[in-house]
């Protein structure tokens, strides 16, 4: 008898004796009768090719299609219950969503396994019918992919706890469709039977027996609570398409392979190597994932997303799990990554009001104007709420009230939709999306899920602003204690100079106590020095001052003269003389320490301005300098922040943050612009 009958005369026993085991047990087993039934099929299917083994030797591997259908047929059946099975649900409290979700994949899968499986029947006709062999090779080769995605999709969507009741089945079935598909791929590339391997295939398939009685004794397919997974959903779909282009792929080398000579042989290559990085690309592409997703969400799911996975990403990414992002660009992360948007901008309001940018994800370092609470973007989001649909609104502008975007929002393409973050009632600020990677308009739940999200975001940009705050008031805390110890020294020089004033009377005439006094002048002073360099431009805040009407002509005029000890000495432009009343003293010190930073940043043959003019209901003071600037970062992130400074070991950073905010409580406000090595340009706004 052949090697190659005697290999799957082995193989029918073996299954045989799993029908027989199944009988006797399946009483307390579910799934007995598809394990009854598939055993049976597969002892039909090794007891035919190893009679036509007998007789016909390998000439079977092409003529025995039919039986290749049912021995498949009965393991898919397998499959298909034991999925619907774990997909089932005995718990009444059970959603509606799950269970619909649940019959979506069963229908789509066996809609799949149909479809081949009606294929199959009709590549297995005789050659009459069907054609060249290759086409029946191709049938059970599909078959193969099928099964190995059953397989796959049977273990994802079984919870872990109950894995190891099907462990050893889907290990028996994914060897045996796998081998397969190595078998019958090869012999479609290469239009080759390699005969030890075919003639293993019985024995293969009679070893994995052991593996199938085991998981029949483990009581396969216990009904359970249903899981189903977007994302196995997602990996399954790819899998299969893929499969599937892998098959059209294998159809094509082969037809190439029928050109003459070594051409035929170089385009098979060729065109191997590039359909394998084509597939590459596709898998690898986020506007291809994307675009998936959203065909998945539309047709198996009765809502879009998973919350439960979206929003433990959308906290994983706010809480900090990626320290090499900053904050803010975490935030814009978190929020686009929901709607499969490749980036976007985040505003924030700071303490003037104005909303301004402190994060950019993927749109370049965008440098648009602040925007006022009085603008009208910033207005309609306070008053409505509504996230803003920048296509919607070009398409339809009466839907949004007669609103008026800025040109900056509306005039570059990357942009696609406006988000904002509500904290309560409070407009903590708002992110622009920029376009999805698979366009689309956005419907009811994305809307909601943004809103919710923006909420959110909210809270988090809220709790860092208020640690930002108690770090402040930390280093003031740690300033005051340094205060403290100053004073006392400021005590000590007012006591020896006291000391002075008291006995000098007395001693005027007395070159000793004219000495001492010189000595202890000359020790003073050391000492107030090294008080003003620790105190240098600190301002004591004090209580409130009365205001007073003030020309501002002489009040620059007399910083002016005051700044004359260093140079250059600035220069005054007044354009429109104006009086204003204020707190003189006040205003004072802000415009005289503004003179001093830019004196100290400019070399002596440069020059510093004093501009006086009026724009509207605003008057302008305008201190610039031609001096060493600033730069971009320390514009953004470090200026007007308590102990920040560019000055080095010569400042401690209190001075602007102290002119800020006593500007802001005047009712003003204070911007600047520099270029490093260009100079730098400060702007009062006060209000008439």
């Amino acid at each position: 008898m052949p090697v190659t009958a005697i290999s799957y005369l082995g193989a029918a026993l073996a299954y045989l004796l799993l029908a027989v085991l199944v009988l006797t047990r399946w009483r307390q087993r579910p799934s007995s009768a598809w394990m009854l039934t598939a055993s049976l099929l597969t002892a039909a299917w090794a007891l035919y090719l190893a009679l036509l083994s007998w007789r016909f030797n390998n000439d079977a591997a092409i003529t025995a299609g039919l039986f290749e259908v049912g021995r498949n047929a009965g393991w898919f059946a397998l499959l298909l219950a034991i999925l619907a099975s774990v997909g089932g649900s005995t718990e009444t409290d059970q959603s509606a969503e799950d269970s619909t979700n649940t019959k979506a994949i069963r229908t789509w899968v066996g809609s799949i396994t149909g479809f081949v499986l009606s294929v199959t029947l009709l590549f297995v006709l005789p050659p009459a019918l069907a054609g060249v062999p290759l086409w029946r090779s191709l049938a059970i080769l599909a078959m193969a992919v099928v099964g190995l995605i059953l397989v796959e999709q049977v273990y994802r969507n079984t919870p872990p706890q109950r894995r190891w009741q099907i462990k050893f089945l889907c290990l028996a079935l994914g060897g045996l469709f796998a081998f397969d598909l190595f078998l019958y791929a090869d012999l479609v590339l290469f239009q080759n039977l390699d005969s030890p391997t075919w003639q293993a295939r019985g024995i293969v398939s009679a070893l994995v027996v052991p593996l199938l009685g085991i998981a029949f004794s483990r009581r396969l397919a216990q009904p359970g609570q249903t899981l189903v997974s977007r994302n196995l959903l997602f990996h399954t779909t790819a899998l299969m398409g893929s499969g599937l282009y892998l098959l059209a792929v294998g159809i094509a080398a082969y037809f190439l392979r029928q050109v003459r000579g070594d051409v035929g042989t170089l385009l098979q290559i060729g065109f191997l190597f590039g359909a394998i990085v084509l597939l590459a690309l596709v898998l690898f592409s986020g506007s291809v994932r994307a675009r998936l997703r959203v065909f998945l969400s539309k047709h198996f799911f009765h809502y879009k997303y998973d919350y439960r996975e979206e929003w433990l990403r959308l906290t994983g990414m706010l809480s900090g799990e990626d320290q090499a992002i900053p904050f803010h660009e975490r935030c814009v992360g978190a929020i686009s990554e929901l709607v499969e948007s490749s980036g976007g901008i985040l505003w924030v309001r700071r303490d003037d009001g104005r909303y301004q940018i402190e994060g950019a994800l993927n749109l370049g370092e965008p440098a648009y104007p602040p925007e006022s609470p009085t603008e009208p973007l910033v207005s309609f989001l306070d008053r409505t709420n509504w996230i803003i649909e920048l296509e919607e609104y070009r398409r339809e502008p009466d839907f949004y009230h007669g609103l008026i975007l800025p040109d900056w929002l509306l005039q570059d393409p990357r942009h696609w939709a406006v988000v904002p973050l509500l904290k309560g009632e409070e407009l903590v600020g708002f992110v622009v999306l920029a376009q999805p990677r698979a366009p689309h308009r956005i419907d009811w739940e994305e809307r909601d899920l943004l809103k919710t999200a923006g909420r959110q975001l909210a809270v988090y940009v809220a709790l860092v602003r208020t640690q930002e705050a108690l770090l402040e008031a930390r280093q003031f805390e740690a300033f005051h204690r340094l205060a403290a110890y100053l004073v006392h020294d400021l005590k000590n020089v007012s006591a020896q100079l006291s000391l002075i004033c008291s006995n000098a009377e007395r001693h005027r005439d007395n070159p000793t106590f004219i000495s001492d006094a010189f000595e202890t002048i000359a020790n003073a002073r050391d000492r107030l020095e090294r008080t003003q360099a620790n105190l240098r431009h600190v301002q004591p805040q004090g209580p409130s001052v009365p205001q007073q009407t003030v020309a501002l002509r002489d009040l620059l005029t007399e910083v002016i003269t005051e700044s004359q000890d260093e140079r250059p000495t600035p220069t005054l432009e007044v354009k429109q003389p104006i009086e204003l009343k204020i707190d003189r003293d006040g205003l004072k010190n802000i415009i005289q320490h503004l003179v001093r930073n830019a004196q100290q940043a400019t070399a002596e043959n440069g020059w510093v301005k004093l501009i006086l003019d009026a724009e509207d209901d605003w008057i302008r003071i305008l201190v610039e300098d031609n001096g060493s600037g600033m730069d971009e970062e320390f514009l953004r992130r470090r200026l007007f922040r308590p102990f920040q400074t560019t000055k080095g070991n010569a400042g401690m950073g209190i001075g602007l943050y102290e002119a800020r905010d006593r500007i802001i409580r005047m009712g003003g406000r204070i911007d600047v612009q520099s270029r490093v090595g260009k100079g730098t340009l400060f702007t009062l706004r006060l209000p008439r």
